[in-house]
């Protein structure tokens, strides 16, 4: 496979299967970013307790605890903006997968030859039916004369 969304040669249940696990991901971040602000949100007021008991190693404690979840939550949002986009591409490429026609390949081929062999007996009576007019016309013009 070429890249996460590279989907079109996949049938409609496997594609399905597919989009469903970006989705599940997607929530599952968006759970961890969740708790990666609360956790944020927890320190930094931690810090600021710290500050204000005078309190300088808390507070230096604190403030990487903070800037901990802060590039935690950096990751998590642009995982998220990532999978967003994937899906995006993704549902839309479902949509045509889910119309496109789900004929096997031996299907495709018998009905190639049916085709093939109405095509060419059509042919064969085509010519036939035309030396057949010709010899009819040959016929009368020797009758006329």
């Amino acid at each position: 496979m070429g890249t996460d969304t590279d989907i079109d040669f996949m049938d409609y249940e496997s594609a399905r299967d597919y989009v469903l696990n970006f989705i599940t991901t997607l929530k599952k971040t968006q759970k961890e970013r969740s708790i990666a602000l609360e956790e944020l949100s927890l320190w930094k007021n931690r810090a600021g307790l710290a500050e204000m008991r005078g309190e300088p190693a808390l507070k230096k404690g604190a403030e990487e605890r903070v800037a901990e979840f802060e590039a935690r939550n950096g990751l998590l949002l642009e995982e998220e903006k990532d999978l967003n986009r994937k899906i995006s591409i993704l549902k839309e490429k479902l949509k045509v997968i889910k119309i496109r026609p789900t004929l096997s390949v031996d299907a495709l081929v018998s009905q190639i030859e049916i085709d093939g062999e109405d095509l060419l007996d059509k042919q064969i009576k085509e010519e036939e039916a035309k030396q057949a007019l010709d010899a009819l016309k040959k016929k009368m013009e020797q009758e006329g004369e």
